[in-house]
């Protein structure tokens, strides 16, 4: 983001007033020249309000939400000065006395403020952690702070006779500086303290935060808005009154009042409509507001015609209240624009959004028509180390490391038992063999007889809630064995259970469509009369049943001598029909025996069931098992070999997370990664845009690298905002997306997928997997800390594996824009280049102050040598 034209206009005017307003109110509490000390703070003035327009004018072209004011800390900041400095003005003229104050505080702010840009407060704007350079400009803040207050109290009883004497003069000009300069104190001191207390406590090493974005508006804007009419209300006594006079002014005063309270009430009846889909409080907050600027610039207005007609051009060089005037004039510009624009450039709402493909033409609001002519992707040549000031102490790294950490003990676990498995059963007989009967199961049974005579059987209960058999056989000696409608099933029952270790085994299953087994001159002892859902009744035969199955080319033979008998109520619920247990049968329908010791014979071969599975071949089995898992397996293996194979070797992951200086540090190895230290620098998107068919846009979306390894994210979106009239059609182009695989709320955009792709064209596999960790740390940054700590580091291990194999295979010239199209958001700001030249005409007036005071200041030299 820093990437930017702007880069250096906003710090330096920034700053550059920073500076000249504390030397300023320093040389005048020194006792300096005043009139050149108030040259140095007109220019100091002209700076920060220029500087102040700036910032946010780069905010609004480059984060591509169109708000240029987020209450962010550092911009408030920035506010807090230009409060105090244009309160010292107003005080010099009502209370002389009251200058050594202002001054004070003026310089005090400069310093508050250059301490909250160098602290945690802003998360923007975080240059630097608190330390010895932090720790000196917040002492000098609280000392000038303290100085001001005694000054403040040595002029106590004077400022209040001066200001009351400026009331009293009933001169408009005095009574306006007095109720502007009234105002723009509690401003000041308002938005200081709500700046200072958090950042005492930040320099205690708390974590605190100050009110930005909603919140701030929130906060603020209760106590702001109201000061701000204030001041705007003062306007036209300072610069008309004289004209007026006090019956003119109140006359103006109470109309204003009336209209902008009309006007509020009729846009809360909905009568009329200026930000629909805002809140209603803030189109009040629009419709008072207007009423007041718009005769605060009427005011200046008229106070420059009528000072140029009684004083002819000459007065643009004498009359000091002209440039006062023409600052005035910007001011009331500038809010005219935000309260017209302002919630339009925050509020989202506002956004419509359009998919572009190449050769399109799409109309978007304002009725602009935008198409796509031309595309193209491109890498940069130039390198930049994301290693030395980032490993074992970025959260992005210490993600990074913890994914590869549980890609190796899961995933790769997973594949090395998953190629093992795939060995063994290719090359065991037995199990091969298993796996193709399984894969035909179930199978038909017809030759099963319908009585089987002379079976000689012992019957149990057993409780399969519980696993409680009973200790007493209820019945052992012949039975008659009634069989209908069977079916064998050849299952792998695998599960991974605690240990994350698939087990399992080959289990058969002879389902019954009619279930008889009658005692032979004996009575069964019935346990309960039904076996319902957690009943089963354990049968031994001292004979295995023998169960023959021939179907096509297939043919074996199901030998059974422990079986347990289930009611397929057990898997189906209470609505199917238990079997019944009395003292000569036990009878159901929907029956099914599992086999508990049997034999299963393939020509030949002989397999003891129920058959234990080795892990490696239950991995293997469980993943056939589930077409999704085995899917993802076999696509992984094609997509990206390279990572298939390190993944079968799951130790080199782990050595990515360690080494020998990483592990003699006294705290382990924390966020290590041995990730490469040079990586491409940038990526981007090259775009020719075309508006109305007549006017060309070139515009480039850049991925910087390290943006996602600091957390912040690489992608800079691309704004262009051709004006209608004092108007903006906003529009930010994206690249498009590829929707993750198995996270349902992330999609990649395909400028990370192409710098991957080019970045790994210079890597060996595993640095290509350590850099598609820390970028998919860095990309999911913002969801991280709100997961369990599991959740989380399973979210980097999938994000790690979809980035690698998105990256691998990816093509540029099969970008999804061709298809899909780039991603396109617009909203049109109504005003907002009305923000942008009221602050320029405000900076102007200041600088043509200060030319005019420098005029004067030569002219009395001249006349003081000439004398």
């Amino acid at each position: 983001l820093l990437k930017s034209p702007w880069l250096y206009p906003h710090p330096l005017t920034t700053f550059g007033g920073y500076a000249l307003l504390a030397i300023a109110g320093v040389g005048l509490l020194a006792g300096a020249e005043r009139r050149r000390a108030w040259v140095v703070y007109e220019l100091g003035w002209a700076l920060l309000t220029a500087g102040i327009m700036l910032g946010g004018y780069w905010s609004y072209e480059t984060f591509g939400w169109g708000g240029y004011w987020a209450w962010d800390p550092v911009e408030t900041s920035e506010l807090m000065v230009w409060l105090a400095a244009t309160f010292l003005p107003h005080v010099a003229v009502v209370a002389r006395s009251m200058t050594g104050f202002a001054a004070a505080f003026m310089a005090s702010s400069v310093f508050l403020a250059m301490y909250v840009t160098r602290t945690g407060l802003s998360p923007l704007h975080s240059f630097a952690a608190p330390g010895i350079g932090a720790l000196i400009l917040f002492g000098s803040g609280v000392v000038l702070l303290g100085y001001s207050l005694l000054r403040l109290a040595a002029a106590g009883d004077s400022v209040i006779a001066e200001y009351v004497r400026s009331l009293r003069s009933r001169k408009p000009y005095l009574v306006g500086l007095a109720v502007a300069g009234a105002a723009l104190l509690a401003s000041a001191l308002f938005v200081y303290a709500t700046l200072f207390v958090p950042s005492t406590l930040v320099l205690k090493g708390e974590q605190v935060s100050v009110p930005q974005m909603d919140a701030g508006i929130k906060f603020f804007h209760p106590v702001l808005y109201p000061l701000l009419l204030v001041m705007l209300a003062a306007i036209p006594l300072a610069f008309t009154g004289e004209w007026l006079g006090w019956r003119g002014y109140t006359a103006l005063l109470v109309t204003t009042a009336l209209g902008s309270a009309v006007f509020a009430a009729s846009v809360l009846k909905g009568y009329y409509d200026l930000a629909p889909l805002s809140p209603e409080t803030t189109e009040a907050m629009m419709a008072a507001g207007l009423p007041w600027a718009g005769v605060a610039l009427a005011s200046t207005l008229a106070y420059l015609f009528l000072r140029l007609r009684r004083g002819g051009r000459l007065v643009l060089l004498r009359d000091r209240l002209v440039p006062m005037s023409l600052l005035h004039l910007g001011l009331a510009v500038t809010v005219i624009g935000v309260l017209l624009s302002g919630t339009y450039a925050f509020n989202q709402a506002y956004t419509w959004e359009a998919h572009l493909k190449p050769g399109d033409t799409i109309t978007v609001p304002g009725g602009y028509k935008l198409q796509l002519v031309d595309y193209r992707f491109g890498i940069s040549s130039s390198m930049v180390d994301i290693y030395t000031n980032y490993v074992g102490r970025s959260g992005i790294y210490f993600y990074a490391q913890q994914g590869l950490q549980t890609l190796a003990s899961d995933l790769g676990h997973l594949i090395t038992l998953y190629e093992q498995g795939r060995a063994m059963i290719e090359e065991n007989q037995t199990l091969r063999m298993l796996a193709n009967l399984s894969q035909l199961s179930p199978y038909e049974v017809s030759d099963v007889k319908e009585d089987v005579h002379g079976v000689n059987v012992t019957i149990l209960f057993f409780d399969a809630e519980t696993g409680n058999m009973s200790r007493a056989p209820a019945y052992r000696g012949d039975a008659v064995l009634e069989l209908r409608n069977a079916s064998v099933q050849i299952v792998f029952d695998v599960n991974t259970g605690r240990s994350g270790v698939p087990s399992g085994s080959v289990d058969a299953y002879l389902v019954i469509g009619l279930f008889r087994l009658q005692a032979v001159g004996g009575n069964i002892t019935p346990v309960k009369k039904v076996i319902g859902h957690h009943e089963a009744v354990v049968l031994s035969f001292q004979e295995p049943l023998t169960v023959n199955v021939t179907t096509g080319n297939t043919s074996f033979t199901l030998e059974i001598r422990e079986a347990a008998l289930y009611s397929s109520a057990l898997i189906h619920g209470t609505e199917r029909i238990p079997a019944n247990v009395t003292e000569r049968e036990i009878r159901g329908p929907d029956m099914f025996l599992y086999v508990i010791k049997g034999s299963l014979a393939v020509n030949g071969t002989r397999v003891e069931l129920p058959y234990q599975l080795p892990p490696a071949a239950a991995t293997y089995v469980l993943a056939i098992q589930q077409p999704g898992l085995a899917a993802f397996v076999e696509q992984l293996r094609s997509q990206a070999p390279d990572l298939y194979q390190l993944l079968s070797r799951p130790r080199e992951i782990i050595n990515l997370t360690v080494d020998k200086a990483c592990l003699a540090a006294p705290n382990g190895c924390v966020a290590f990664v041995k990730a490469p230290r040079l990586v491409p620098e940038t990526a981007w998107l090259d775009l020719h845009l075309r508006v109305n068919d007549r006017r060309d846009f070139h515009v480039r979306i850049r991925f910087e690298a390290y943006g996602e390894i600091q957390g912040i994210h690489g992608l800079v979106s691309k704004v262009i905002h051709p004006s209608l009239g004092l108007d903006d059609v906003y529009v930010v182009v994206s690249p498009p997306t590829k929707r993750s695989m198995f996270l349902p709320d992330v999609a990649y955009h395909e400028l990370l997928l192409y710098y991957l792709h080019e970045a790994f064209k210079r890597l060996k596999p595993e640095e290509r997997l350590a850099l598609a960790a820390l970028m998919a740390a860095g990309y999911n940054i913002d969801t991280l800390g709100r997961l369990a700590p599991e959740k989380a580091l399973e979210r980097v291990e999938q994000s790690t594996v979809e980035l690698y194999m998105l990256a691998s295979s990816y093509d540029p010239a099969e970008s999804a824009i061709a298809e899909q199209g780039l991603y396109v958001q617009v909203k049109v700001i109504p005003s907002v280049r009305l923000v942008w030249l009221g602050s320029v005409v405000m900076a102007l007036g200041a600088v043509y102050a200060a030319a005019l005071a420098l005029a004067a200041e030569r002219m009395r030299g001249r006349a003081a040598s000439g004398s």
